[in-house]
């Protein structure tokens, strides 16, 4: 849920409180359970606050129509077929109802080549948090309609990305750090993409003991992050990428952020099959400091961009919560 959508219910709190973000996330998503609060779900997190449509005033917009997979022949044939046809899952302990079980088992059957690969190659037990059946109930959840053509194509989409962009090779170096350790996941050791991360401050702590805790209380399982967007150095980021002196490229910036969603979702696997459900991350976006002048064109247009499409594209069903601290008016809504 997003907040900031409602006059007066971001969160406003100091640095001294940041350690009870957590209770306050469990707190807002218990009174909105309680009261059946559904409206005003967006796309979460830094995404959404760098988002154009949050800076309509001040962005030129382009507005494009966003493909409509229409259903084959064939994929109609997979989508009425018997239920004693359709694929076993191994996550129906995440699934809402017998009738999403069902939309995931067709799911898996129009990809069936691309599982087929995936069971040859031995992914689904080595990176289960990516090739399992639990990520494409993510992509199945993205719509609101639940369309089983479209997250297939979906993913389709992302077996191709990882692939031409060789992700898995950056998903090995997240996955050296077990959830078991006390090492951070989100400190990449490659040089470059700490670079990248020092224009970006944020806390992934609480990801990190939420994934090392077992506790039967259930509301001790949601894991949450700090973004510290306020702080978010665009433009040294986009003198780096421009400048010919640099090392840094695009490249180098995207990867950083294929990174830390990589491990993301490593952590959001391991502690959904902990507790048995899927399991969401909460954010928390701090906007101390956010300045119009963070939105160049540059930044926008070369970087914001391709950015956007990867987050929102490749990695779905990240986000539970999104608040919003330290808000001033011109985010109001």
């Amino acid at each position: 849920m997003l907040f900031v959508k409602k006059k007066g219910s971001a969160i406003d709190t100091s640095n001294d409180e940041q350690d009870n973000i957590s209770d306050r996330i469990r707190w807002h998503r218990q009174r909105n359970m309680k009261h059946n609060v559904e409206s005003q779900t967006t796309t979460a997190g830094v995404e959404q606050l760098f988002s154009v449509s949050l800076w309509s005033s001040f962005i030129t917009r382009r507005i494009q129509n966003k493909r409509k997979v229409s259903p084959s022949s064939t994929d109609a044939n997979i989508i009425s077929s018997n239920q004693e046809d359709l694929p076993s899952i191994d996550c129906q302990w995440a699934c809402n109802s017998i009738e999403e079980e069902i939309q995931l088992q067709q799911m898996k059957l129009l990809l069936e080549s691309d599982m087929q690969i995936i069971r040859e190659e031995g992914l689904h037990t080595t990176m289960p948090d990516v090739y399992s059946d639990l990520r494409l109930l993510r992509f199945l959840r993205k719509s609101e309609d639940r369309d089983v053509v479209s997250a297939a194509d979906r993913y389709k989409s992302f077996i191709q990305w990882r692939q031409e962009n060789n992700v898995d090779k950056i998903h090995s170096s997240v996955d050296y750090y077990s959830i078991d350790e006390e090492m951070s996941s989100f400190s990449p050791s490659d040089i470059k993409l700490q670079r990248v991360a020092s224009y970006f401050p944020m806390n992934f702590d609480n990801i990190i003991k939420e994934s090392t805790t077992n506790n039967n209380d259930d509301t001790a399982f949601q894991p949450s992050a700090t973004l510290y967007i306020g702080s978010f150095d665009t433009s040294g980021i986009s003198s780096e990428i421009r400048s010919s002196q640099s090392d840094i490229a695009l490249e180098d910036f995207l990867n950083y952020w294929i990174y830390i969603y990589e491990s993301i979702h490593y952590h959001l696997y391991h502690r959904s099959v902990q507790c048995g459900e899927m399991i969401r991350l909460d954010e928390v976006c701090n906007l101390e400091g956010l300045t119009i002048q963070q939105f160049s064109p540059y930044f926008v247009t070369k970087i914001m961009k391709p950015w956007l499409f990867l987050t929102q594209s490749m990695y779905p069903g990240k986000s539970e919560f999104v608040l919003f601290c330290c808000v001033f008016m011109v985010c109001s809504i």
